[in-house]
């Protein structure tokens, strides 16, 4: 650039500065009056300048269920993004952003608000989140007293888009809700034509009873009871603890469906298991082979992992399962790698979503020429959908600035590490990739398949 911004700041006049947003903050009105540092203000249409104030991140995790599983590769993750931004980029408006020490969150249940008001006091506008559905619709009263702009990378579950769930447009998230995952599974049960299968538009559900969970159920109901399709009575158990799998199964087999969905962790291996060899005849050889699609949790790589015993070989040949996100690229997995090689026994995870919401965040920032969180919230889609793509936060924050010397604004479509995300009217990603995953004979993964999803209407 010919001149700094904060050179051009300080040749303005104070009367060239206004208190206005071009087409942000509308939803300042949320944030509580007298806790949170005093913000530069915000330039006016006529001074298109870069605040003075650093952007500072807050960040949450859990250490149980698929959340737990997911947590050290989302911190990580997390945590190289900042270390690029500020380190390879020179951070943001001439200042490194700011990453305060991850939260997490040790059982479901946990009182959130004293974190909330940590965050607020250390004049976090933004929060990176990875927890569960009812930690999240917990803490968002506090959220939106807060106005801090929410980045959830895992949760899906639509519990948290009830009517009486206030989110005041601060909640972003980042993977397919379980809306999208449910059509998925009821095309493919509705479209059904297997002689090994039950009735077309029948599911079996095997789940963990979790907000998560039933959510996957209701969303099924919706879609199959007005098309004459039906979900069986589901088998919902303690997260973790699957319990009697030979009872699961005697009660899928009762009441053949046309597709039985799988939605824990590792503890599911058992269930599928029990299921392929009830389906063998007196030589062991398949009978029937019911399809089963699993969730990302149960997608795992067993030999990899050293998890193969008591597994019957072949049990996951009519198995597939997914994970959100596009391609893991090799610049991803490098540097993943480089933090620990455990993740080429252990997968990425949702590393890609995490490391993208830091770029997203900060990306908002640029083009909202702030750090409030009700500036940074609405400036999401302008950086998701905009008019020039680009790969990474150098690119992209180099588009801006260019179009910011002219004094006008440009948008952008980050493709980053997550490859496409298209944010729906709520906030939850509308579009974007599923990496599909099947299994060779002796349980390990093979080389995924990558997929769109796209949210109907």
């Amino acid at each position: 650039m010919t001149i700094s911004r904060r050179t051009l700041v300080r040749g303005l006049s104070a009367g060239a500065l206004g208190t206005g947003m071009l087409g942000v903050g509308a939803l300042s009105g949320c944030t509580r009056p007298g806790r949170r540092p005093k913000q530069t203000e915000g330039p006016s249409a006529a001074a298109l300048v870069e605040p003075e104030t650093p952007l500072v991140i807050g960040q949450i995790g859990a250490a149980y269920g698929r959340m737990g599983a997911a947590e050290r590769a989302i911190s990580l993750a997390i945590d190289e993004a900042r270390i690029e931004i500020n380190a390879r980029w020179d951070g943001l408006f001439g200042k490194d952003i700011t990453l305060l020490e991850r939260h997490v969150v040790q059982e479901p249940g946990e009182d959130l608000d004293g974190f909330v008001a940590e965050l607020v006091d250390k004049g976090a506008t933004c929060l990176i989140s990875s927890v569960d559905e009812d930690s999240l619709v917990a803490m968002m009263p506090a959220i939106v007293d807060a106005g801090i702009a929410v980045i959830d990378v895992l949760s899906t579950g639509m519990s948290v888009r009830d009517p009486e769930v206030s989110t005041a447009n601060l909640l972003t998230r980042l993977c397919p809700d379980e809306r999208i995952i449910a059509q998925r599974y009821a095309e493919e049960a509705l479209g059904s034509s297997s002689d090994d299968a039950g009735p077309p538009g029948t599911i079996a559900v095997v789940s963990e009873d979790t907000a998560q969970g039933r959510s996957l159920v209701h969303e099924l109901e919706q879609i199959l009871n007005p098309r004459g399709g039906t979900v069986h009575a589901p088998q919902l158990y303690p997260p973790g603890k699957i319990g009697d799998v030979g009872a699961m199964v005697k009660a899928v087999l009762k009441d053949l469906p046309a597709l039985v969905v799988v939605n824990g962790g590792p503890e599911t291996a058992a269930f599928v298991s029990a299921l392929y060899k009830a389906g063998l005849d007196d030589d062991g050889r398949p009978e029937r082979r019911l399809p089963v699609r699993l969730s990302p949790a149960a997608t795992l790589d067993h030999v990899a992992l050293g998890t193969t015993e008591g597994l019957v070989p072949g049990c996951y040949d009519s198995a597939s399962g997914y994970r959100p996100g596009g391609e893991v690229t090799v610049d991803h997995e490098n540097m993943m790698l480089n933090r620990s090689a455990e993740f080429l026994r252990t997968g990425y995870g949702y590393s890609q979503q995490a490391y993208d919401a830091v770029v997203i965040a900060c990306l908002a920032a640029q083009h909202a020429l702030s750090v409030e969180g009700s500036a940074l919230a609405a400036a999401f889609p302008a950086v998701l959908t905009g008019q020039d793509a680009c790969p990474d936060y150098d690119s992209c924050r180099g588009i801006m600035r260019t179009a910011l010397d002219q004094e006008s604004r440009a948008t952008i479509t980050y493709e980053g590490h997550s490859g496409e995300l298209v944010l729906g009217p709520q906030g939850d990603v509308s579009r974007g990739g599923l990496r599909e995953y099947t299994w060779t004979e002796d349980l390990a993964l093979k080389e995924p398949s990558v997929s769109s999803f796209e949210a109907e209407g």
